[in-house]
């Protein structure tokens, strides 16, 4: 897994992003992931690419026991400790596919917007499994495929400017896709609804 998050020019843009400036409420996703949180109150929560630690801190805050978040970036971890620090918060710097997932130990574990970074997807998921106590729950959310699968990750537009369409190439081929993000180059992994 490739860690563009610790390039400084590529974490200073992230910076500027109303989702790390504002927190969750500025992020667009969040309107239809937060009524899919389960009670955590009292659990054992693990976030998997928690970034500034946002899902983090809403755990927390609704009486979570425990919250583990782990991100591959160092940038990001200490993010995550300045803005949303918390008594039943830990932090690690961990990638998610370097996790131990320890056998039947987390009540919920969620990741947001972090999974299209990761090649072996079906085998983090199999670790997921495994690492959830019975009746726990899996709260994800990935970037959608008919991004990854695009071409340069942009609209086709006309001569004038006007978004003409969204181009997709090669969509039922998984595998390494490589963008233009924030001023950077960005390497994602691109699998399909299925």
């Amino acid at each position: 897994m490739n860690n563009e998050y610790d390039n400084q020019n590529f974490f200073d843009e992230y910076a500027k992003m109303p989702r790390s400036r504002e927190g969750l409420s500025a992020a667009g996703e969040w309107h239809q992931l937060k009524p899919l949180f389960p009670s955590v109150k009292g659990k054992k929560i693990l976030d998997l690419g928690c970034g500034y630690g946002w899902h983090c801190k809403f755990a927390a805050e609704q009486g979570a026991a425990y919250v583990l978040g782990i991100d591959l970036s160092s940038k990001m971890i200490e993010e995550a400790k300045k803005r949303n620090a918390g008594e039943q918060i830990e932090y690690r710097v961990c990638g998610i596919d370097e996790y131990e997932y320890p056998e039947n130990t987390w009540d919920c574990v969620i990741s947001n917007l972090a999974l299209h970074y990761i090649e072996d997807i079906e085998l983090v998921f199999q670790k997921i499994h495994r690492t959830l106590k019975p009746d726990g729950i899996f709260l994800f959310n990935i970037e959608h495929p008919v991004f990854t699968a695009g071409v340069g990750q942009d609209w086709i537009y006309t001569d004038v400017g006007t978004p003409k369409y969204w181009p997709i190439d090669n969509y039922f081929f998984s595998g390494e896709r490589k963008t233009h993000f924030l001023g950077c180059d960005v390497v994602k992994q691109h699998h399909t609804l299925t």
